[in-house]
């Protein structure tokens, strides 16, 4: 068990957004314990539940399909989890080749604004 503290330390996010996570059904439970002193104890679990939101946040998710996905995850399938990652793995893929169009974009006018330069030399300015 850690202290939010630790668990924010260790995602690399605010205690505030955990507890937002929290405040918003993001952990399932068992994850987190509330003790009666009022300080919350996350388990290791809770630690890959944050760093799965992350991960489905950098892939474009809301917070409500993530919610909607992780509600049901601890009682999933592994065929039904290897789907649900599989969506996920698509969504970033398009989104790399979306930034790949336009990041050759935006150098093939920078290279047509600045005359014959090799693409070398202005991505080195």
């Amino acid at each position: 068990m850690m202290r939010i503290s630790e668990l924010a330390r260790r995602t690399g996010v605010a205690p505030s957004a955990i507890r937002f996570y929290e405040d918003r059904d993001m952990f399932s439970p068992g994850q987190v314990r509330r003790l009666p002193n009022g300080y919350r104890d996350y388990t290791p679990e809770a630690q890959r539940r944050v760093e799965l939101i992350l991960a489905g946040r950098a892939a474009g998710f809301s917070l409500t399909e993530m919610r909607e996905r992780m509600t049901h995850w601890d009682g999933m399938s592994e065929g039904e989890k290897a789907a649900l990652l599989a969506e996920q793995l698509e969504v970033i893929d398009g989104r790399i080749a979306e930034l790949a169009h336009a990041r050759d974009t935006v150098r093939a006018a920078l290279v047509a604004l600045r005359g014959s330069r090799a693409v070398g030399e202005v991505d080195r300015q």
